[in-house]
């Protein structure tokens, strides 16, 4: 995936992943923070991990701020998949979605494998 990115990733990016990539292989369960300045490629470095996550058979998570943010990052990573020929669900959770919806989404998080969750 990283070969057929429009673009380079920095040295850091690269270090970042790798690290994040060590921390997945390791048998240990995981959490990690990832900051950065705005721009800084913070975004792909998660969607990055994220599909690793799910193309070992686990969902993967991404919190932003805010829900608009949210929404933008599942469309993005969407289209990344797509352009990617990946074929995970992405998933929106926010807590905009209530009631039946909500339950909605966790039954399908529950059946499910692997995903890619957005909120």
């Amino acid at each position: 995936m990283i070969a057929r990115l429009p673009y380079r990733l920095t040295g850091a990016q690269m270090r970042t992943l790798e690290e994040i990539r060590a921390d997945l292989h390791s048998g240990r369960r995981m959490q990690r923070l990832v900051q950065g300045d705005v721009g800084s490629g913070k975004t792909i470095v998660a969607f990055l991990a994220m599909i690793e996550c799910a193309k070992n058979g686990y969902q993967a998570a991404m919190m932003a701020p805010t829900e608009v943010l949210a929404r933008q990052h599942a469309g993005n990573l969407e289209q990344f998949c797509g352009e990617m020929g990946i074929e995970f669900p992405v998933v929106l959770l926010t807590g905009s979605v209530k009631g039946q919806e909500r339950k909605k989404v966790y039954a399908r998080l529950a059946a499910e494998g692997p995903a890619l969750i957005l909120g």
